[in-house]
């Protein structure tokens, strides 16, 4: 096994955003070629203000020309509440980023000129029940998916998820109820 020495690279602009707990780092530069990586690695050294270093190593398996090339590096972390700033270490020293926050928009449907195309999205999901005389279940969750609303916008490769929620037997009563009954929300 090869011992890749690490250096801290070079950064000539730095970023940094947050919304809610989660915080982007976003550093660009010179790094000396093509093969060196560049990284961004959480300082556990540094409490508050977050703090973070960008190191760059080179790549063994690769071959390059002594070039210097452009690079950028972008990583998102998890630290908590709102930060003012942070840290970030690199070959120049100590560099203080401010930390623009994010306000997310959260809405319960989608309007037409998002670029999606056709269709509203709710953002809830809806429940269906599916039944099977035969008790099969795989047969019980398709006829519920069946009976939800379609969702993805005729987008190809849309993945649709689905939450089985429970699984019940019904014999009896006064509808001569003989089957499997399955929750699905989706």
């Amino acid at each position: 096994m090869d011992i890749v020495e690490q250096e801290l690279a070079t950064v000539e602009q730095a970023d940094a955003y947050q919304s809610d707990d989660l915080l982007i780092v976003r550093l660009s530069g010179e790094k000396p070629t093509a093969c060196h990586i560049v990284s961004i690695e959480q300082a556990l050294t540094d409490v508050e203000p977050p703090a973070f270093a960008v190191r760059m190593r080179i790549n063994p398996l690769a071959r390059c020309m002594q070039q210097v090339a452009d690079y950028e590096a972008v990583q998102a972390f998890r630290i908590g509440g709102p930060r003012p700033e942070v840290v970030v270490h690199h070959s120049g020293g100590e560099l203080r980023v401010a930390v623009t926050q994010l306000q997310v928009e959260r809405r319960t449907s989608l309007d037409p000129s998002f670029p999606f195309p056709g269709g509203v999205f709710d953002e809830q999901p809806a429940e269906a029940f599916g039944y099977s005389r035969s008790y099969d279940p795989a047969e019980a969750i398709r006829d519920a998916i069946e009976k939800l609303p379609t969702r993805g916008a005729d987008i190809p490769d849309w993945l649709n998820t689905y939450t089985v929620g429970a699984m019940v037997v019904e014999i009896g009563g006064i509808g001569g109820f003989n089957h499997l009954k399955v929750t699905v929300r989706g």
